[in-house]
Order: structure tokens, then sequence, then C-alpha cells
């Protein structure tokens, strides 16, 4: 719900586009239905006029008959009203005991008979109206039976002092088709609307998808994917484009990876030259000051060689379980390094899957609980889910690093002035390289002092799905 309420806000091009249209649609839709009632109500208007001048007719017509001629005439406009299509039923009644009630359609028709027959030049009859309903009394008796309720009931009297009954069904005065034709037109917009949100979707989606190649691409370069060159003509020139920027940059990625891991083979060689010559040195003391500097320098090639091979792997991700993976290296450092626990686990029986590739990943928790023996004398590493990722944090209790120099120390090469411990900073490419091997893994890693002291590195993984613990 939320990824679809981020979609539809008007700040993205989703929304932007989706909101024009939606307002112009709208707004059509608007004229749409106020011309639709417009006539709607003119026409309504139009076969109530034609109603009230056959009621009045009628009733004209009866006052100049005599009681048989007024029966006979009758009985032809019922035989008549299937014929002719209406809905109104006519009989002579005993008078009225009841006066005209107030609601709406009734006023309406008494006032449309009255002007009516008033504007036939006849003086205005006395005329009342009510609505029947199916639970009033006159639904169960005799004279009603076959009429359709709820009806509309006019009483008009004659001038002999008789009185003309008039019924109406309620299903032909309601607006039921109206509002018929009305609820076609809202559901017309409903789709409409729908079928704009599917089209502009398929429109934005390789935009999208462009967005989050790119963000891939600025993590890790060799992770992003070339994209689909299909869609509009924008779409595929800009798909072009960024596959060839991709392209040129991993070429270039490729070609300083292999210059790196190059200069560093040929380097062993002279070292080890240097090595052989060692001996010859005299006096002790400042051979064994070189011996040192060969070694760091040593240390410092085999770093930088690894540094070069955490920017791009051969190895295939796969699926594994993590929790199992985090106790295998756990348990594999304690034996090597020793203080380190497990701290807390999912404890559910489908614990969390990701897709990752086993040695980058092994090697970045290494290189992160080593860090933390170091310079702390030990670690907690723990494991968490959120159902989307899965986060596995490295906790020490050692002085932490100052807040501003918490990127920073990701640097190649980069060292705290002042040591986690006094005796040696490193080399300064341990957390560059755990990094690196984090990202292989569309991951990500981020370190964090602890509010009671300590260093937190805490590596986000997404989850691919679960299985049953066996």
């Amino acid at each position: 719900m939320k990824s679809f309420c981020r979609l539809i806000r008007p700040d993205s091009l989703f929304g932007l586009i989706l909101l024009i249209l939606v307002l112009g649609a709208a707004a059509n839709q608007f004229i749409n239905f106020y011309a639709v009632c417009s006539i709607q109500h003119s026409y309504a208007r139009e076969v109530l006029g034609i109603g009230q001048d056959y009621v009045s007719s009628v009733y004209q017509a009866l006052n100049t008959m005599g009681g048989a001629q007024r029966g006979e005439y009758l009985k032809k406009l019922a035989a008549s009203r299937d014929t002719l299509r209406k809905p109104f039923r006519f009989r002579m009644a005993a008078a009225p005991e009841w006066q005209s009630e107030d609601y709406y359609k009734s006023v309406n028709m008494k006032r449309a008979i009255s002007e009516a027959v008033e504007a036939a030049g006849a003086a205005p009859p006395d005329v009342r109206a009510r609505m029947l309903w199916p639970e009033s009394p006159e639904a169960a008796l005799p004279e009603y039976a076959g009429y359709i309720f709820p009806m509309l009931q006019v009483m008009i009297r004659m001038d002999d002092g008789g009185w003309l009954e008039l019924t109406q069904p309620l299903s032909i005065t309601d607006n039921r088709l109206i509002w018929r034709q009305r609820i076609f037109v809202l559901l017309e917009s409903l789709i409409f609307s729908l079928i704009v949100i599917i089209l502009i979707r398929c429109a934005t989606r390789p935009i999208e998808r462009l967005a989050q190649e790119a963000e891939r691409f600025g993590r890790n370069p060799e992770a992003a994917r070339p994209l689909d060159e299909r869609g509009s003509r924008e779409i595929r020139e800009a798909a072009q484009s960024f596959n060839r920027m991709r392209a040129r940059i991993c070429d270039n990625l490729s070609e300083r990876n292999g210059m790196l891991e190059a200069m560093g083979h040929d380097l062993r060689t002279p070292l080890a030259r240097i090595q052989l010559w060692l001996g010859k040195i005299e006096p002790r003391e400042l051979r064994e000051k070189f011996a040192a500097n060969i070694e760091e320098i040593r240390s410092i090639i085999e770093q930088g060689l690894e540094l070069a091979r955490s920017l791009h792997t051969s190895e295939r991700a796969v699926p594994m379980d993590i929790v199992a993976f985090v106790e295998s290296v756990a348990d594999d450092m304690e034996r090597g390094e020793g203080e380190i626990r497990l701290g807390s686990l999912p404890e559910d029986d489908t614990p969390p899957l990701v897709c990752a590739r086993p040695t980058c990943l092994k090697r970045s928790i290494e290189n992160l609980l080593t860090n933390a023996v170091k310079y702390a004398g030990g670690a907690v590493i723990s494991v968490a889910s959120d159902g989307k990722n899965v986060s596995i944090r490295i906790e020490d209790e050692g002085p932490g690093i100052p807040e501003e120099l918490l990127e920073k120390v990701f640097e190649p090469y980069y060292r705290l002035e002042r040591s986690r411990n006094r005796e040696s900073g490193g080399t300064g490419l341990g957390l560059s390289i755990a990094r690196n091997m984090v990202l292989l893994n569309d991951g990500s890693l981020v370190l964090k002092n602890r509010p009671r002291g300590g260093l937190c590195a805490v590596i986000t993984l997404p989850v691919m799905k679960t299985k049953r613990r066996a």
C-alpha cells in the first residue's frame, strides 16, 4: 500500500501524468454529466407535461358525461391502457376522507393537474394526492388487487360531486431511469480511469526500471543489468544510452582492476629478490628494519590485490539459509580467533533465505569480525529479519569511531589518526573490501556507534523467500 501511495504522488512522473489525465477526464465527465442531467430533466418535464394533458383531457371528458356513459368510457380507457402504454388507472370512487400530504410527488402532481385543467379554460377542481405504500391498509383491499405498489393516488372532484380516482405506479414517476443513466456515466468514467492508469503504468514502468538500475549501477556497476530497449522512442533512446554508458564504465573498471592485479603481481618479483639479499645486510638491527618494511610492503600489495578482487567476481549467487550461514562463519572464526559469540537469531520455523555469493559474503563478515576482535577484543554477531530484508549485526565494546568519520573509514587506505588500537592502525583496506563484497551481494554495509559504547556494523541483504527448517 505504501509503495502504491508513493507511486501515485504528484512528485513522480506516473503521479503527475495520472493527475493531469484524471483532472482532464473529471472535467470532461462533469460537463457530460451536467449535459445528461439537463437533457433528462427536460425530457422528464416533457413527459410529465404529456401525462398532465392526458389526465386533464380525461377529466374534462368525464365531467361532461352521465353515469352510464362514464362507465363505458372508463372501460374503454382500461381496455386501451396496454395498447397506449399509459401508466394511469382511472375509476370512479367514493369521496376521500383524507387530505393531501406534503410529499413532494403528491404536491407536484396536484399542482400540475390543477394548472392543466385551468389552462384548458375550466375552473380548477378540488384535487387531493397521496402516496400508497405496500404496507398501507389500501394495499390489502380487493379493488386494488393487481395494482403496483408503491403508487401515487390522486382524487379529482367532478362538477356533479363525484370523485375520479387516478393511480400511477411510483416506478414510473421516480428517477430510476434517470439515475441508471447517471450511474452508467459514472461507471464509464471509472472504467476510463482504470484504463488510463494501466496505460500510464505501462508507459512509466521502463523509466522506473531505469531509475532502479541506475541506483544499482551506482552501488555496484557490474551488478547492474542491461535494460530492455523497448517502448516508446524516448524510452528506447534512454535505455540505449544507459546500456552504452554501463558497457564503457564496466570496461574501464575491468581495465583498472586488471592493471592493479598486474602491478601487484609484478611487484612480488623484486620483493622476493630483496628478501634474498636481506641476509647480506649488516648490522642485524638494520636487517630487521628492512625485513619489517618489506613485510609491510608485501601486506599492502596483498591487500591491494584483494581490494581489486573485491570489486568484481565470477562467483554465482545461490539461495542460502542466512541463519545457518552466520552460525557456520561464527563457529569457524571462534575456533580461530576466539571471543566471538552468537547473539539473537530468528526463532520461527521459516528462517530467512537470501540469494548471495557465499565466498564474498563470508569474507566480508570475517573482515568485520577480525576487526572487532583486533580492536575491541571480541564481538557479538546476530541476525534479524523484517520480512523484506535481513540484517546481520556485528557489535563490539571498543572505543567506537567519531560520528563524522563513520563513512570516511570505508575509503581505501584511509586510517584514523588515532587507531582503535594504539599498536597498529592496519592498512586501511579491510572495511573497503568488506563493503565491496557486500555490494556484490546487492546489500549494504553501514557503521553505527552504540549508545552504550562500542561499534556496530550492520549488513543488510534483501530476503528472497523462506523455507521451513527441517
